[in-house]
């Protein structure tokens, strides 16, 4: 196969159409699959006040995701609760990060974690 790659490459010629390739000559890739022996841990709770918030970051400590029922954060959000937030983001700040899921929802994950959007194509 390399070899005529490498004809290819190097040679004037233009591309003829080629048989096709025998099977022996593909290469078998390793998949690594998820095995499920490392069990994911989520707890789901309130952010009410700074006592949850505590909890929040104790759990995040230990290794859980956290998904924390809010207020409504487009609209019912006040100082009280920006101090809350603030207190929650201050105590994860070498430990974990804070994701808002939805305007009702925040989820608090370890600083391990990797988080990424999926974008959808639009049709046309």
């Amino acid at each position: 196969m390399f070899k005529k790659i490498k004809k290819m490459i190097s040679s004037t010629e233009t591309l003829k159409p080629s048989s096709p390739v025998p099977i022996e000559e593909y290469i078998e890739l390793p998949v690594k699959t998820y095995e499920g022996n490392e069990l994911v841990k989520i707890k789901v709770c309130e952010l009410e006040d700074f006592k949850d918030s505590t909890e929040i970051s104790v759990l995040v400590e230990a290794g859980y995701l956290v998904i924390a029922n809010t207020i409504d954060l487009e609209r019912d959000i006040d100082d009280d609760y920006a101090k809350v937030l603030t207190d929650l983001k201050n105590k994860l700040r070498n430990t974990g990060k804070i994701v808002r899921l939805c305007e009702t929802k925040i989820m608090a994950v370890p600083s391990n974690t990797v988080i990424e959007k999926i974008v959808k194509e639009k049709k046309d």
